[in-house]
């Protein structure tokens, strides 16, 4: 509980220097800067996602709610890089010990009866790159998963790693760009092998990756038209059960809560590829971005 309400002392402090420091920047200039995930202004990201989950190896249909934490806190190197750690903290609605599970590890998918909230595997990329308000912004680096999953049947169970890469391109009216991480397995985490589920995710040779696309338009009074799913591939899964391919399309509008500004949006995410067995039919993606203005920045 001390933790918590620490942690909560320290959002409200960021939170208090973005009421401060941003009150100089019109709501559509933070709108299209904070639509660059490798852009300097700080935000603390919160995001609600139901899914439905279909497939062959599924009654009917299932579903999984995923609660995601991000905050985003670039600083620069100098005047040309940026330094960048983007943490993800999950905690998922979903089957537990008893059911199927399927998808990636950095997007779990599962079926069954038992089901209850915990927190998930956390991911974190980090690296260094250059960003831009207009033209070409870039990053490099690595990036991990934590077996922290209370969750058996969604967890991996496994630390893994491997390079992270973004590339982005905007103007005045447009972002488009991607953010790639591919994984492998490294270890195992402390988990029993008397357990059938984590001796099965035990092993499991793990090879996948993630790309998120952005294509953000952004149009008068802070709205956006956007789109940003995750294409994931299991490198390690038959060939009918590898690809998760989603199209998507959203609403954004910054907006002021008090005097606090903060980009809402709205998102539905439609597989037109997922895996045969079971996997991620549709999403409906809820967002909120809480900017923090970068004190080291000025983007």
């Amino acid at each position: 509980m001390r933790k918590i309400i620490c942690a909560v002392f320290i959002a409200v402090g960021l939170l208090q220097i973005g009421v401060n420091s941003e009150e100089t920047k019109s709501m559509d200039e933070l709108s299209r800067e904070i639509a660059n995930p490798l852009a300097q202004v700080w935000n603390l990201s919160f995001m609600y996602n139901y899914t439905t989950v279909k497939g062959d190896l599924v009654d009917g249909s299932d579903h999984i709610q995923t609660g995601v934490f991000q905050p985003v806190l670039p600083i620069p190197l100098g005047d040309k890089y940026t330094a960048f750690a983007r943490p993800v903290i999950t905690y998922y609605e979903g089957p537990t010990k008893v059911g199927i599970t399927g998808g990636t590890p950095v997007q779990p998918i599962g079926h069954g009866s038992d089901r209850s909230a915990r927190f998930g595997d956390m991911i974190l990329p980090v690296g260094v790159g250059v960003a831009k308000a207009l033209g070409w912004s870039w990053g490099v680096g690595g990036t991990f998963i934590f077996p922290t999953s209370q969750n058996d049947l969604l967890g991996s169970h496994q630390y893994q790693g491997g390079p992270t890469a973004l590339l982005l391109w905007a103007n005045d009216d447009w972002l488009i760009g991607s953010h790639l991480q591919h994984w492998w397995g490294i270890s195992d985490d402390n988990g029993s092998d008397s357990d059938p589920i984590i001796k099965a995710a035990h092993d499991k040779d793990l090879n996948h990756t993630d790309i998120q696309y952005f294509i953000v338009r952004n149009l008068p009074n802070a709205w956006q038209l956007r789109a940003s799913p995750h294409v994931t591939v299991d490198w390690e899964a038959s060939s009918d059960n590898k690809l998760t391919l989603p199209i998507a399309l959203g609403l954004g509008k910054m907006v002021k809560l008090g005097p606090m500004p903060v980009m809402l949006m709205l998102e539905y995410q439609h597989s037109i590829i997922f895996p045969d067995e079971i996997g991620s039919e549709s999403t409906i993606m809820l967002q909120a971005n809480f900017v923090v203005k970068n004190p080291f920045g000025d983007l």
